[in-house]
């Protein structure tokens, strides 16, 4: 699934100021914030849980989220209800830093194979899993305590360790082109934003077209030529992840509940729907999920 045109986030990385940037985001709850920015990222979740967006990939994030970022690759974190109920805290360390730093003549060498393979897959957003995540988890959050020349040179053996890592996977399509056109982001965003505050509830293709003063016919013409995607893939691709959600947090829960809870106007339509997403039934994701 692609998303809407982003908005663009200056992150103020001028001549001076550090080279790299690792710090420590701790808050409530995220927001949708869907944006881009030319600088290369990654997001390490320690604590927390909900819907990841980047490009056109909708997934369930859960503690030990470790994501790696091309330049200008369109993302959002957004935290789940029942996990900001609880007055917690996400806890996420994030890593940035411009690509200026590595010239097509510094990457050429041959010494530098990893880097360029992590830099090309990154266009897609890279998720990585397995004990490489969990060496790079450990890596980058002593990144933080760590200042000047000691923290870039800790980043290089990251950036060359993540670029051999076997355990990934491609999170945007290999079609994706991000939709940085300035023309219709403020439309798109709005109608974005909409449909997340909204999507466990019923929308009308009627309302969702007025909010951006389209007909329905041209809405989704427009919808899907600026995502790749119907708006109603958009939607059940939210409420899928709200699913999975509920299936790995609410043990108790009924499958027709969280059916309900997560925007489907029957258990039929999301047993249909989750089968075709994750190839197999709710029932049995549950299960698999089970600690064993």
């Amino acid at each position: 699934m692609s998303r809407t045109a982003a908005r663009f986030q200056h992150l103020g990385f001028d001549t001076g100021t550090e080279a790299m940037l690792c710090y420590w985001v701790n808050a409530p709850k995220f927001g949708f914030h869907w944006h881009y920015h030319p600088e290369l990222e990654i997001t390490y979740v320690q604590k927390g849980r909900g819907i990841r967006m980047v490009g056109d990939n909708v997934s369930y994030f859960t503690e030990g989220d470790f994501v790696f970022l091309g330049s200008n690759l369109p993302h959002t974190w957004i935290s789940d209800d029942d996990f900001n109920e609880q007055e917690d805290q996400m806890e996420v360390v994030v890593l940035q830093f411009p690509p200026q730093l590595f010239s097509d003549t510094w990457l050429s060498f041959a010494e530098m194979k990893q880097f360029r393979r992590l830099f090309q897959l990154s266009r897609r957003g890279i998720s990585f899993s397995g004990e490489e995540r969990k060496r790079a988890a450990e890596q980058l959050v002593e990144i933080t305590t760590m200042e000047g020349f000691e923290r870039y040179n800790a980043i290089l053996a990251l950036l060359h360790q993540l670029g051999g890592a076997k355990h990934m996977e491609l999170l945007a399509s290999q079609s994706y082109t991000p939709p940085l056109n300035d023309a219709t982001e403020l439309r798109l965003l709005k109608v974005c934003q909409f449909i997340h505050d909204h999507y466990t509830e019923v929308i009308r293709l009627e309302e969702i077209a007025r909010l951006a003063n389209m007909n329905p016919s041209a809405f989704c013409r427009f919808f899907r030529r600026s995502t790749g995607q119907s708006f109603m893939e958009y939607v059940t691709d939210l409420r899928i992840g709200k699913a999975t959600n509920l299936l790995l947090s609410q043990g108790q829960m009924s499958i027709s509940e969280i059916a309900y809870r997560s925007g489907f106007s029957s258990q039929t339509l999301f047993n249909r729907c989750f089968l075709k997403k994750k190839q197999m039934t709710p029932s049995q994701f549950r299960k698999l999920s089970l600690p064993r």
